[in-house]
């Protein structure tokens, strides 16, 4: 097969290989104008009349003779290749978007295991209009031991004692507890939650933290005896 340039009408010989190597896009090697070799495609050269002037003879046209290799047809740019540069951009984004966004879910946690974080996390908090709180990982906190009595001395008051353990290896936030006290039957008759206010006594203080790897020992009075409730449920969470 043989296309012309439609620009000198330089003549060239074509496989459909070359064709379809650039979807059909070719480069003329004498006047490097870029055309579409199909759009020009026929199977024998255009004969012209005796009177007519020949097209110009180049390397190209020695082609179509096959006395020369094909060294001045070029098949125009080579397709045009996502770069892998805007790739590594975006996945460098998307990385230090996931880092901000674990940086902050457990800002608290930094705060505590790199202290050196802790002004860089307060100052960006002030920005963001949030706070830098104690970690919060009620699976690493434990109900040791609870009990529910009355109050000897006051009849209608039960007083709960309990034993909490944190087993972290880093200072909590203390948790909220709730109570719940039950009849006979297993029904609810009442139900309190108890917040760290309501049962961290002197020398602690609520805001402080429970220590980590430490115990502490609660004692709560409930004004709940005339309910009678025959048993209870405890435990912890984190409001």
């Amino acid at each position: 097969m043989m296309t012309r340039c439609p620009t000198c009408g330089t003549a060239f010989r074509v496989t459909e290989q070359q064709l379809g190597a650039r979807a059909g896009q070719v480069r003329c090697g004498r006047c490097d104008t870029l055309f579409d070799a199909v759009a020009t495609l026929s199977s024998d050269p255009v004969t012209r009349p005796r009177d007519q002037p020949s097209p110009p003879t180049s390397g190209s046209m020695a082609v179509l003779l096959g006395t020369e290799k094909d060294s001045s047809f070029d098949f125009g740019p080579p397709a045009p290749r996502p770069t892998s540069r805007l790739w590594w951009v975006g996945s460098l984004l998307l990385l230090l978007a996931l880092l901000v966004q674990a940086g902050f879910r457990y800002r608290g946690e930094i705060a505590v295991l790199v202290p050196e974080a802790k002004p860089l996390l307060e100052r960006a908090c002030v920005e963001l209009g949030c706070s830098v709180p104690l970690p919060r990982r009620a699976e690493l906190l434990s109900i040791e031991s609870s009990d529910l009595q009355a109050d000897g001395t006051q009849p209608n008051v039960m007083v709960l004692t309990a034993t909490l353990r944190n087993r972290a290896a880093f200072l909590q936030a203390f948790p909220a507890l709730e109570l719940s006290l039950t009849s006979a039957e297993g029904q609810t008759v009442a139900r309190r939650v108890l917040l760290p206010r309501d049962y961290v006594g002197q020398p602690a203080r609520p805001d402080a933290g429970f220590a980590a790897g430490s115990e502490l020992q609660i004692r709560v009075y409930i004004e709940a005896a005339a309910l009678k409730p025959t048993g209870y449920r405890l435990y912890l969470f984190y409001a």
